[in-house]
């Protein structure tokens, strides 16, 4: 077991962000299979992570191969947050290539309005730590515009203080934008109960580009599908998230 420290830059509202914590187990699956990089990882969020500070993250080996899996456990005083299934290594070269997922058409990033723009805000560090620029009919729409018949959001994301992109965004970003059922006026909390994100290998150039939708929202589960491609249109991640709409 190793102590680490989760970083409050990645909260919202005091919850440290779902997409951090699938980071924080990617990494440590990643260190424990001798650097191999992630390519799945299967998360279930047990509790919520509330506030920076120390926790706990225990790793179990599964299997070692060209394909390796680890078990990752995420706690603190004793509880666990945060359970993982992470596999990492490197396929077998094959000459079959299917890309079909384009990138969503966004004005460029400089017109898209900037989530946390403006004087700092307590409670909304992860706006301070990334640069979310939400395409701006979706922006409008989740700040008193009219709403869209669609549960979609689509924009640009990047270090805010100039970082290149590297794995923990990469690992993270399908979770930094505003929740999908907030573009067509469906306002309530959004936590996420489990998702499982692919990762593709290879460098990505920022700013990265996100797309999310929500095709089915049926009985308070939430049901959607993240994917995520760097500058040049490179396809880099996708996820699939089951979250829980929380009215109040």
């Amino acid at each position: 077991m190793t102590r680490i420290h989760l970083d409050g830059a990645w909260s919202i509202t005091g919850h440290i962000n779902g997409g951090y914590l699938t980071a924080v187990c990617g990494r440590a699956a990643s260190e424990a299979l001798d650097g191999a990089p992630p390519l799945t990882i299967s998360t279930h969020y047990l509790h919520a992570a509330r506030g920076a500070g120390p926790a706990d993250v225990e790793v179990d080996v599964v299997r070692r191969g060209r394909l390796s899996t680890a078990r990752v456990t995420l706690s603190r005083d004793g509880l666990a947050l945060v359970d993982a299934f992470v596999t990492a290594g490197s396929p077998k070269d094959t000459p079959v290539e299917v890309d079909a997922a384009t990138p969503p058409q966004l004005p460029p990033i400089e017109e898209c309005p900037d989530s946390g723009a403006g004087a700092p805000v307590e409670g909304m560090e992860l706006l301070h730590t990334l640069e979310v620029r939400p395409h701006p009919t979706m922006g409008h729409a989740i700040t008193g515009g009219p709403a869209l018949d669609a549960m979609m959001m689509s924009g640009w994301c990047r270090y805010r203080d100039g970082r290149p992109v590297d794995a923990a965004l990469l690992m993270a970003a399908w979770d930094v934008l505003p929740p999908t059922p907030w573009a067509a006026h469906v306002f309530a909390g959004t936590p996420t109960v489990s998702s499982q994100v692919v990762l593709y290998p290879g460098p990505a150039i920022g700013p990265l580009v996100i797309e999310a939708r929500c095709d089915t929202l049926r009985d308070g589960i939430i049901d959607e599908t993240a994917r995520v491609w760097d500058s040049t249109g490179r396809f880099m991640s996708s996820a699939r998230q089951t979250a829980i709409l929380a009215m109040r």
